[in-house]
């Protein structure tokens, strides 16, 4: 994958387009300093993906776009296009699937100058990650060895090793398996992330689910009690309906009665109002001629005042005009006066500025001879001072030369002093590195003894605290459990209680009791033992059939005796208070023994029998039922009288065949079945309140107990947790102790051995040092009599120097004289000019004022005229004015004497109408008040039905009268029931209705957020996987590539020195994917050291055979070295040129150089130039093959390619 050409356009100082052909082995490209050779590398390193603009030398990205320049104009895109050659089925094998059977690869790039990039391969549009993955493991790469430019030598040498070690990943291919392992970690991150949002979800919606289980069965009570209330409350609203249509015909026919009677008065009314508009109209008559000679009159005064006002006026005007002709006159008279005295003064300044001139045109040509004079003497002044310059300047750089040399002298002293010193404190710091090494030894000991016990410590915690966590799991959903059948229990309890209430008051109240039967309980007499339906009960079967047969009998009161009743009874018919019944508790006449009672199909047996009631009232219900037999049906108790039964039947149905033969049936008597059953529930809601009361404390104190166990958990889970937290704080510290102790350790280690190594590094630095000193002294003494002999020669000219400035200084002094006097005669010639134009301005200014004058008095005197005779025309005037005003007064006291004969005449009038109006208003106030109950009626009609609609959806009440109307009218149960259900639903609280969904959307949600939580675990767990293994592959990688290139490295090293010895160290050896790379040097005739202490050259040759090293294990398709041998001497070079030349067979090389001997080696040499400012031009040159043969001493032949 070797590079066939480059293309570049726009580029930096690559205006045009220019095309660099690669077809040779090694090619080098030369220049001067500044004409834009990097820019090729530049180039080469932006077309394959480099993103920083500092590696590109640059401040942004838009630097790389050509900028401009004397000639030229900035371009707007810059273009680079890199083709490489992919015929070798190796390289070929290396790429991405989708580009292996290309024979070409060209990657471009461009940057547009609004900052849009495009990056294309083969033409095609492609992304920068495609870009980069086509050169990962390659060798190819923005950070890879494959291009190594000014500077990047030193680099390889003083960098970290951490950073070193990205020259062994880049040749072991590592980088593909690192860039893939970077978007792994990235995944996991989002998938951890994921899972935590998902897990949250999970949670939540757990958390969620039980709650809306609860509201989901309180929004079903909800509804149904819901439904049963807008029953009720439509059967009460459809006949409040029907009550207030009632009312509104009622009132209807008020209203039309009313309306006749007002429509008669109103007529009468209008007539009479007729009569009186007639005599208001001739009223407003007399007024409006009243008011119009009231108008003149004020009209006519008016008039007088105005000319009165006019006359005073004009009298005012003609005096200031009289005044105004005095005042311009005088003052006329004395500007005359000022323009002659100005004109005077004028002509003698004039003859004084002629004088002025002559004297101004004479000190004008002296002050010329004068400045020519000094011009002279100055020309030989800088003469005189440029021969100073010149020996001060040699004077300068032998002192300069002194103090180099004292300065060279005192820096080796310095250097001398430093290194003894160095070495003793190198000797001090050698042996308080042993002892603390010691030292830290002792210390990361102990503190892995405490880190073991820590761990054990977490381990023994985390098993009691997650012993402690499960119980509480346990805990928590029985503690769920237990507050969910409380929450039923209470409900459940209330709703009883609620409905036992509701019960005992309509019991109390007496609801469906007669108004006799109430006013006589309402006595609380001591012989009233309460109601036959009280004392006696039947089975919820037999409801119907023992109303029907006792009817009003069960609102019967039992009295303790019969004559204590019939007094009570005594006392409702003489006050009035209804009609009531009473039975003795103990009747005298009790139903025998009957006959045989009627047996065979259909018989169910005695009534008595089934009845349930107390001891003593056995006599009560056997003389109110006596021996009636209970039958299925209707039929079968006709069939049995018919056969002579002789007693009473009552079929289940309440049908009921007499002894008499009297049959009594229908719908039954609904009052007596709701006695009955209103008690026997009352009976059974007092035992299952009870027995739900026990229930409720029994659970109570179970969640109680609970409760307190949970609580205890919870102290003791909190203290495990707490426990748990210190102990890992401390096991982390100890850790974080441990690891630094560790660090510390290996640094002192590692210091120790630095050390010792400056020590012996010293020691041969200061046996070096004495012949430098000693020359140093040498050339301070030569360049001290250098300067000596420079300041004799300085002072003489400095003498001649100071003889030409003092002549300088008397003749600026005459020509400063002769300019302050011509300055002096031309300042008076100018303010004498300056006067003479302020009196010119000040004469033109007074004659135009003169003229105004005379204009001004002529106008004054013809305004004096035209006043004088308006004063004449205002006297006729308000004469005529007076003699109106006095008719128009007249005529105004005539109109005003007719108004008040027609304001009596109306006020007659009107004192008749006022009792025809006051009967209206009676009338019409029945008609309003029948008017305000239709409209009462009426809103009470449209909030009824308003109220139905909004409160049902929109349901129309008039559509469901006919549902309910046939019903019977709504009672105090009724009411009962509406209240008890609203007073349910408000003590419910609010109502989730949407529960129901929701809970059946949690329990989806729930089970596909579990399926997905499920997915990320495991895709989790696939890129720890994938992950893992790239960790081993790379490992493998680095390991085989380190050593091989170590091995290369070794014998390399040898070669370009001459001797000597070289290798590589893992900093870290048990971590292969962290470890730095240190290097290890020691050139011929040297001590194995620190490398920092080596030459320049020394560290330039070490880092290229590294770098060669790692291209003998791992070719690059090509490499760039730009300017790598500036440091190295004639000989190095020649050995690094035949290390390049050893390496064409695999590799490519593009040398950027200065070294003739490298330009010499190469097989193209392109040179390049800039000879328009600012634009980089190539010039191609191939060098002769005789050029290359080993006899280089002849001068190279050069054919233009």
């Amino acid at each position: 994958m070797r590079i066939r050409k480059l293309e570049i356009s726009g580029f930096k100082s690559f205006v045009d387009r220019t095309v660099v052909h690669f077809d040779t082995d090694v090619v080098g490209i030369v220049g001067p300093n500044g004409c834009g050779k990097s820019n090729i590398v530049d180039a080469i390193r932006w077309a394959i993906g480099e993103q920083s603009a500092k590696h590109l030398r640059g401040k942004s990205m838009s630097d790389v776009i050509f900028n401009g320049s004397e000639t030229r104009a900035q371009h707007g895109m810059a273009e680079v296009t890199l083709t490489f050659d992919n015929s070798d089925p190796a390289s070929a094998s290396q790429l991405p699937l989708e580009y292996r059977d290309y024979a070409e690869i060209a990657v471009t790039r461009r940057l547009f100058r609004d900052g849009t990039s495009e990056y294309l391969i083969n033409k095609t549009q492609v992304r920068l990650k495609d870009v980069t993955d086509l050169f990962l493991g390659t060798g190819v790469g923005t950070k890879a060895y494959s291009i190594v430019e000014q500077g990047k030598i030193g680099l390889i040498v003083s960098a970290r090793p951490e950073d070193r070690r990205l020259l062994i990943e880049e040749a072991a291919g590592i980088t593909k398996y690192k860039a893939r392992k970077k978007q792994a970690e990235q995944k996991m991150d989002q998938t951890r992330q994921n899972l935590l949002r998902v897990g949250d979800i999970v949670s939540e919606i757990q958390r969620n689910l039980a709650s809306l289980k609860r509201q989901a069965a309180k929004a079903e009570r909800y509804v149904n009690y819901r439904k049963e209330l807008e029953d009720l409350v439509l059967h009460e609203a459809s006949h409040k309906l029907l009550e207030i249509t009632v009312l509104t015909q009622h009132e209807s026919v008020g209203r039309a009665e009313h309306a006749e009677r007002a429509q008669a008065a109103g007529t009468a009314l209008s007539a009479r109002e007729a009569e009186i508009e007639v005599t208001r109209l001739e009223a407003l008559a007399c007024e409006e001629r009243a008011e119009r000679a009231q108008n003149e009159a004020f009209a006519a005064d008016n008039q007088v005042r105005t000319h009165e006002a006019e006359i005073a006026r004009a009298r005012d005007r003609l005096r200031h005009m009289e005044e105004r002709l005095v005042t311009a006159a005088k003052e006329q008279a004395e500007l005359e006066k000022t323009v002659e005295e100005l004109r005077a003064e004028k002509g003698e300044l004039e003859a004084q500025l002629a004088g002025v001139e002559e004297e101004e045109a004479r000190e004008s040509e002296l002050a010329l001879e004068q400045h020519e004079r000094l011009e002279e003497l100055r020309h030989g002044e800088r003469t005189a001072e440029h021969e100073v310059a010149a020996l001060r300047r040699r004077a300068a750089d032998a002192t300069a030369a002194v103090a180099a040399a004292e300065a060279s002298l005192a820096g080796f002293d310095r250097r001398m002093a430093e290194m003894s010193q160095r070495r003793t404190k190198l000797e001090d710091e050698l042996g308080r590195l042993m002892v603390e090494a010691e030292e830290l030894e002792r210390r990361r000991s102990s503190l892995a003894r405490h880190v073991t016990e820590l761990a054990e410590g977490k381990r023994i915690s985390a098993e009691e605290r997650a012993r402690l966590d499960a119980e509480m799991r346990t805990l928590r959903e029985q503690a769920v459990a237990s507050d969910r059948a409380v929450e039923h229990a209470k409900n459940e309890l209330g709703q009883r209680r609620n409905r036992l209430r509701a019960l005992e008051e309509l019991h109390a109240r007496l609801e469906g009791v007669g108004a006799g039967v109430k006013n006589l309980l309402k006595t609380k007499d001591p012989a009233l033992l309460g109601l036959v339906a009280d004392r006696i009960e039947a089975p919820a079967e037999l409801t119907a059939a023992f109303a029907g047969l006792l009817g009003d009998r069960l609102q019967c009161a039992v009295v303790s005796d019969v004559e204590r009743g019939l007094a009570l009874l005594a006392d409702l018919s003489k006050n009035n208070r209804g009609r009531a019944s009473v039975i003795a508790a103990r009747p005298a006449f009790v139903a025998g023994a009957a006959r045989r009672p009627p047996r065979g199909e259909g018989v169910l047996g005695p009534l008595v029998d089934r009845l349930v009631f107390a001891p003593e009232d056995e006599a009560l219900a056997r003389a109110l039922v006596g021996d009636a037999v209970i039958v299925e049906s209707a039929e079968v108790a006709a069939r049995l009288a018919r056969e002579g039964a002789g007693c009473a039947l009552v079929a289940l149905d309440g049908t009921v065949v007499r002894e008499d033969g009297v049959v009594s049936g229908g719908s039954g008597d609904a009052v007596a079945a709701g006695m009955i059953e209103q008690k026997r529930e009352m009976r059974a809601l007092h035992e299952l309140v009870a027995t739900r009361s026990e229930e409720v404390t029994a659970l109570l104190d179970a969640q109680q107990k609970l409760r307190q166990r949970i609580a205890e958990v919870g102290t003791a889970l909190e203290r495990a947790r707490s426990e748990a937290h210190e102990g890992e704080l401390a096991l982390v510290t100890a850790e974080k102790d441990l690891r630094r102790a560790e660090e510390q350790l290996a640094a002192a280690q590692k210091r120790e051995g630095v050390v010792r190594g400056e020590l012996e590094d010293l020691a041969d630095n200061l046996d070096a040092g004495g012949s430098e000193q000693q020359a140093a002294r040498d050339k301070l003494e030569a360049g001290r009599a250098a300067r000596e002999a420079a300041a004799a020669g300085l002072e003489h000219a400095e003498q001649v120097a100071a003889e030409w400035r003092e002549r300088v200084l008397g003749q600026q002094s005459i020509v400063t004289e002769r300019k302050v006097k011509l300055a002096r005669v031309r300042e008076r010639a100018a303010a004498a000019r300056g006067t003479i134009e302020r009196l010119t301005r000040s004469c033109t200014e007074l004659e135009g004022r003169i003229a105004r004058l005379d204009q001004e008095r002529t106008e004054s005197a013809a305004a004096a005229g035209k006043a004088a005779a308006t004063i004449v025309m205002a006297r006729e005037a308000l004469v005529s004015a007076v003699a109106e005003a006095h008719a128009a007064q007249a005529a105004l006291t005539e109109a005003r004497r007719a108004l008040d004969e027609a304001r009596q005449a109306h006020a007659g009038r009107e004192a008749d109408l006022r009792g025809l109006r006051q009967e209206l208003a009676e009338v019409t106030e029945q008609l309003r008040k029948h008017e305000l109950a239709l409209e009462r009626l009426r809103v009470e009609h449209n909030h009824l039905i308003e109220g139905v609609r909004e409160r049902f959806r929109g349901l129309e009440l008039d559509r469901v009268v006919g549902d309910y109307h046939k019903r019977p009218p709504v009672d105090a149960s009724h009411r009962a029931r509406i209240q008890e259900l609203t007073e349910l639903l408000d003590r419910m609280g609010p109502v989730n209705l949407d529960a129901v969904r929701e809970h059946a959307e949690a329990e989806e949600r729930h089970t596909y957020y579990s399926g997905q939580k499920a997915d990320l675990e495991k895709a989790l767990d696939d890129l720890e996987k994938a992950i893992a293994q790239m960790n081993r592959e790379s490992k493998r990688l680095f390991k085989t590539t380190y050593d091989g290139i170590n091995a290369r490295f070794k014998a390399l090293f040898p070669k370009m020195f001459r001797g000597g010895q070289a290798e590589l160290r893992l900093t870290n050896p048990d971590d292969m994917l962290e470890t730095g790379i240190e290097i290890l040097a020691q050139p011929p005739g040297k001590k194995l050291g620190n490398i920092e202490l080596m030459s320049g050259g020394e560290k330039a040759l070490t880092a290229v055979s590294l770098i060669f090293a790692i291209f003998q294990f791992k070719p690059s398709p090509f490499c760039i070295l730009d300017e790598v041998d500036a440091p190295l001497d004639e000989a190095n070079v020649a050995r690094y040129n035949e290390a390049i030349r050893s390496m064409t067979s695999h590799s490519q090389f593009i040398l950027i150089t200065h070294i003739k001997r490298t330009m010499q080696s190469v097989d193209v040499l392109y040179g390049v130039t800039m000879q328009e400012p600012g634009v980089s031009k190539l010039v191609s040159v191939r060098i002769n093959e005789t050029a290359k043969r080993p006899e280089r001493e002849a001068a190279p032949a050069a054919a233009v390619a």
